[in-house]
């Protein structure tokens, strides 16, 4: 392969991320409410797609 060919496992090319944005997502990242979601999820089985549809198409029509 030659060197100025994208990588075809890598759909998407790599950036460095401006320090700015990762002091800014450390700041507004909540661990532990993350963390809540996630377990809120594993117990549930979540949502499906039926029961926020109408919110995003709503959403979309608006735009």
């Amino acid at each position: 392969m030659k060197p100025d060919q994208p990588n075809p496992s890598e759909p998407f090319p790599r950036q460095t991320i401006p320090p700015e944005l990762v002091e800014w997502a450390r700041q507004t990242f909540d661990e532990e409410e993350f963390l809540a979601q996630v377990r809120e999820i594993e117990a549930t089985g979540g949502l499906k797609l039926e029961d926020f549809i109408a919110e995003v198409e709503a959403r979309a029509r608006s735009k």
